[in-house]
This record gives C-alpha cells, structure tokens and sequence, in this order.
C-alpha cells in the first residue's frame, strides 16, 4: 500500500526530474558529441543559441504535453494502489 504522500512525491519527482537544465549546462553545455544533451537543453539552445524561437515553442509544448500524460497514468496508476486513511 501506498501513502498519498508517496504519490504526491512520485509524480513530483518525476516531473522535476526533467528540470535538470541549469547543471548540464554548467558541467557540460551538451557534453562530447551531444552525449548528455537534455531536451530542456536542446530546447534552450534552439530558442536563444539559435533564435528558433518558434521550434523552441513547439517542442515546450510537447514537453509540456508528455509530461503531463506520464503524470496522468502514473497518478491513476498508483492512485489504484494508494491507501488513504
């Protein structure tokens, strides 16, 4: 069983697992060859390296779409298995 804060943590840590922009971009800026070039980076770097400001949107949104679908069934997923008091 399942507390609801679990839950809550879960879907939290799943979203703010994408946000991890500021680190690469300071160790690496995309590492050798792109190795570890994030989306949110790749995102960044179209919209201000680049100034592809409409791809940048584009791909925000699809971002921005995954994420809360990934949320969605991972909170009905684990809502099923959460026991609340």
């Amino acid at each position: 069983m399942l507390m609801p804060t679990t839950l809550f943590i879960a879907v939290n840590a799943m979203i703010n697992s994408v946000k991890l922009i500021d680190h690469l971009f300071i160790l690496t800026k995309g590492g050798p060859s792109d190795a570890s070039k994030l989306i949110l980076y790749y995102i960044w770097e179209m919209a201000f390296a680049f100034f592809d400001a409409p791809s940048a949107a584009a791909m925000t949104l699809l971002v921005i779409a995954v994420l809360g679908i990934v949320a969605a069934i991972q909170f009905f997923y684990l809502d099923k298995r959460t026991h609340y008091q």
